[in-house]
Formats: structure tokens, sequence, C-alpha cells
């Protein structure tokens, strides 16, 4: 029987992970299942088979023409459904949901709508085998078609809501975002992979200025930082330019509020992706 993996060792096990200054790995994890899961079920799958790359139910396998292998190593995930919550006398919401008949003071059952979630079986990709006619997974086609930095760099142009200028830059600062000025600069000075790097960071700054952690120049940082991380981690670009000096002590003192941020950079980050690609096939099709 499988064990239950609960969210508060999830917690801890994040928390030891980052106290040890491996940020990086844990963002290079979140990166490396590729399903558009949460960070919970993420991590979950991590766990449970680190060498997990592409998870999905037996039914989903199954239309792709690929079936599961005899013995598989099941993971376990929890997935969103309907319920029909209950409430008590007091009229507090029974939150499991369980189909016990509770009645409040008229003696009548009282049912609201909920949502409540129940446990799945999954399997990666390495425990499946290809039946007849299988189909092709386009998760497994996610890299860009010449793979350089200036490639990314002309897709980040593109999908850039502000013009992106080359200029000279006193001092140590190698780009900036103006809403003032309404643009992104760019040292000029800089390599091709520093001119991508910088852009991709400022490109962050543009997006997502209102995000709810602007106002906090170090988790504002944080934010787009991890941003940036996954996003070039996804597309196989260097990741060694990234710095996260605050995350430690941060993460150590309120891993929780970490949390709820990382699952917000997870949800960015995977936005951002799909942004950068649908540009890309744009541009396939334009030079087609």
């Amino acid at each position: 029987m499988h064990k239950k993996i609960s969210y508060d060792k999830l917690l801890d096990g994040v928390q030891k992970t980052i106290a040890k200054g491996e940020y990086p790995e844990f963002l290079k994890m979140v990166n490396k299942i590729k399903n558009n899961y949460s960070l919970r079920n993420t991590i979950l799958v991590y766990t449970q088979n680190p060498n997990a790359t592409i998870v999905k139910g037996f039914c989903d396998w199954n239309k792709l023409g690929r079936g599961v292998k005899r013995h598989p190593k099941t993971i376990f995930i929890y997935t969103p459904i309907k319920i029909k919550a209950k409430r008590n006398i007091e009229g507090q919401q029974n939150v499991e949901g369980k189909e016990t008949k509770i009645r409040n003071n008229d003696g009548n059952v009282e049912k609201i709508n909920g949502i409540g979630y129940r446990r799945v079986a999954v399997f990666d990709i390495g425990d499946t085998y290809i039946k007849n006619c299988a189909k092709r997974i386009p998760i497994l086609d996610d890299t860009l078609n010449s793979n350089t930095t200036k490639d990314l760099y002309k897709l980040l142009v593109d999908i850039s809501p502000v013009p992106v200028v080359i200029e000279e830059i006193n001092g140590i600062k190698k780009g900036y975002y103006s809403k003032k000025e309404n643009k992104i600069a760019i040292k000029e000075s800089l390599s091709q992979d520093d001119r991508t790097s910088v852009l991709l960071h400022e490109l962050c700054h543009c997006l997502y200025d209102d995000f709810e952690y602007s106002k906090d120049r170090n988790k504002s940082e944080i934010f787009v930082e991890s941003v940036a991380f996954l996003v070039a981690d996804y597309f196989g670009f260097d990741t060694s330019l990234c710095s996260f000096e605050y995350i430690t002590n941060w993460a150590k003192n309120d891993i929780k509020e970490f949390m709820n941020l990382a699952n917000k950079i997870k949800e960015v980050a995977d936005e951002f992706i799909e942004l950068i690609k649908s540009s890309e096939f744009k541009q396939e099709k334009i030079s087609a």
C-alpha cells in the first residue's frame, strides 16, 4: 500500500533543500516534470520518482497510443473534484465532504456544492510502451529550432510589449526596464549570452510589473530571477548568471509564504514559456 505523503513533510523537505543553498536545484526539479501541474503535485511526483519527466494517467496514455508496462512505478497526485459537502448543525462545512447525513435544526440534510480532492494514479513515460499508431507528444518537442541564445533573444524581443534598445549604460548595471520611458535598455558592451539573460530578466519586470510583491524589492527580485531561471533552464540555456542571495533566510523563516510565491513563480513561468513557444510558431509559419 502506498504511503500517504503529508504536505507538512513536503514543506519540510523543500525548506531543508533551500537551507542547504540548493534553490536552483529546487527550480530545476520544478522544470523537470513537464506537466502543467500545481507546485504541490509537481513536488509529489518528484518525491515519488525523481527520474520522472512526463506523467499521465492510464487512459490518457492510451489516447496517445501508449500502454502502461506491467509492474510500473505508480505515482500518486491529487486532482480536484466536485463534491456534495455537508454542513453540520452549527453551519460549519464538513471539509472532507463525506456523505454522512448531518441534519440541521429542522431535521433536514443540508447540502452545498464544494471542491474536494482525490488521489489518482499516474505513470511516467518511462513506464509506458508504444502501441500501434502512437501519437506524437508535443511536449517532447519543446526546444528551439536552433540551440542558440540569439534565437531566444529574437523571440523575447518579439513578445516584448515595449521597444528593446541597445545603448551605452555607465557603471555595473547591465540593463533596465523603464515604465516612464516605455522601453527595455540593454548594455551595448554585453555578449550575446549576457544580452539574452538580461533581456529575460527585464522582460519579467515589464510583463509582471503589477505583481503583488513588486513593492518589496527583495521578494520582487526573487520572483523575477526565478521566472527567468525557469524559462532559461526550460530551453536549455545557461542559468549560472541568476542570483538568489535573499532566498535562504526567507524560506527558513516563512516557508508557507515562500511556497505561495513559488506557486506564483511556476504559474508565471509556464505562461511565459507558452508565450515564447507561441511566438516561435508564428515565426515558423511566416518563414515557411
